[in-house]
C-alpha cells in the first residue's frame, strides 16, 4: 500500500496514506498458519468445540464453524513459503509466506459486494496497493497488508448457501481469481442465517462465534493509521500504545498492543464468545478431567472467561458476557500474560 508517515493518536502530525475507509461490519474470521493441521484441528473441534466445515487438502487447510458464518476460524499448514494454487492456477494470498505458525490474516466482513467494490475503487485511486483479489465462491476478497506487515482480508458474502460449498463432503479447490474492476451488478447484502447454531457436544468448550483479537505491533501509531483511514474501524480508547478498536455493528473487534508488552509481535490471541454462562463454568471445570490446562480464568461483575493455548502457543480466550458485550475498560500491561483479556 501507499506509505504511511507521521503519527496517528496525537491528532497533530501529518498522514500521508490512502484514505479508504473501508467501515467492516465486524470481525469474521482469524486464519491461522499453524505448525501441525492434524493437532491444530483436533484442538480446535474437540477442544475449542468449533464444528470442521470444510477440508481443502489442496492447499492444507482446515475450516471449522459454528454457524455464525462459512468459518470462525481457518488453518492452514505451514509449508515454509510455498505456493498454494487454486482454481485455474490461481495464486493464493497464502502463499510465500507461513514459513512459522501466527497469523495468516483477520478477515473483515463488509456489508455488502456493492460496497466492497466501492472501496476499492476509492482506494486503489488514492494509491491502495491490493496485494490480492479472491473469489473464495462464498465470498469475494481483498487482501492488504498493514505496515507490520499483518494481511487484512476485507470480503463480503458472495451467497447465503455457504453450506452448499463448505460441508466434509467436498475437499476440491475453493479459491479463484475474483475481477471485482469488471462486476457490472455487485451483490447487495447476503446474511448467514441467525438460527444456524451448531454444537460440538463431545467437545470441552461450547463457544457460538469468534469476536476478536489482539495484535502486537511495533508501531502502533502507524497501525493506528491503517486502522482509523484505511480501515475504518473507530478507535474505542486508548492509553500509552495500547488502543481498542471496533467495527460498525460491535463494541469491541481489535486490540492493538506495544509488542514489548508481550512475548512477540503478530496476534497474540483471540476470543470465542459463549451464550451459556453455566456451560462456560461446566467446561471449566471438565478440563482437568480432560487433561486441557486452563491458564487462566477470569470472573468479574461483567464477564466469565477461560484461556487456554493452542497447540502453537496462542492464547484462545472463551467468555461469558454477564452484561452488553464490549469494552469495559482498556487493557492495562502487567506481568501478567493474560491482561489482554481484563476489558
Amino acid at each position: 500500500m501507499a506509505a504511511i508517515e507521521g503519527k496517528a493518536m496525537d491528532g497533530l502530525s501529518t498522514r500521508d496514506g490512502p484514505k479508504v475507509d473501508f467501515k467492516p461490519r465486524r470481525l469474521g474470521h482469524v486464519n491461522l498458519y499453524v505448525g501441525d493441521l492434524n493437532s491444530s484441528t483436533d484442538f480446535y473441534t474437540n477442544v475449542a468445540g468449533i464444528e470442521l466445515v470444510r477440508r481443502e487438502p489442496g492447499i492444507d487447510a482446515v475450516f471449522v464453524s459454528n454457524g455464525n458464518t462459512h468459518h470462525d476460524v481457518a488453518l492452514m499448514q505451514c509449508k515454509g513459503g510455498a505456493v498454494r494454487t487454486g482454481r485455474g492456477g490461481y495464486v493464493q494470498a497464502s502463499s510465500f509466506r507461513g514459513e512459522v505458525s501466527g497469523l495468516n490474516h483477520l478477515a473483515w466482513e463488509m456489508h455488502s459486494e456493492a460496497v466492497l467494490v466501492d472501496k476499492l475503487k476509492t482506494g486503489t485511486a488514492n494509491g491502495l496497493e491490493i496485494k490480492f483479489s479472491a473469489d473464495h465462491l462464498i465470498s469475494h476478497s481483498a487482501y492488504i497488508e498493514d505496515p507490520e506487515g499483518n494481511y487484512h482480508e476485507f470480503y463480503a458474502d458472495a451467497t447465503e448457501d455457504w453450506r452448499a460449498i463448505f460441508n466434509p463432503e467436498r475437499e476440491d479447490l475453493v479459491t479463484a481469481d475474483w475481477d471485482w474492476q469488471n462486476i457490472e451488478a455487485p451483490l447487495g447484502p447476503l446474511r448467514p442465517d441467525p438460527e444456524d447454531k451448531r454444537r460440538v457436544e463431545a467437545a470441552l468448550f461450547h463457544p457460538r462465534c469468534v469476536t476478536r483479537a489482539v495484535l502486537a505491533v511495533e508501531d502502533p501509531e502507524l497501525t493506528d493509521v491503517f486502522l482509523t483511514e484505511v480501515a475504518g474501524l473507530t478507535r474505542v480508547d486508548e492509553a500509552d500504545g495500547v488502543a481498542a478498536y471496533c467495527a460498525e455493528v460491535t463494541a469491541y473487534d481489535l486490540l492493538i498492543v506495544p509488542a514489548d508488552t508481550v512475548a512477540r509481535p503478530g496476534l497474540v490471541g483471540f476470543s470465542l464468545m459463549v451464550e451459556d454462562e453455566f456451560d462456560l463454568k461446566r467446561s471449566i471445570s471438565r478440563a482437568e478431567k480432560m487433561e486441557v490446562d486452563v491458564a487462566s480464568v477470569i470472573d468479574a461483575s461483567h464477564k466469565k472467561s477461560a484461556v487456554v493455548y493452542d497447540p502453537d502457543g496462542l492464547a484462545v480466550e472463551f467468555y461469558h458476557p454477564k452484561e452488553a458485550d464490549g469494552l469495559r475498560y482498556l487493557p492495562e500491561p502487567g506481568g501478567d500474560p493474560f491482561w489482554i483479556f481484563d476489558y
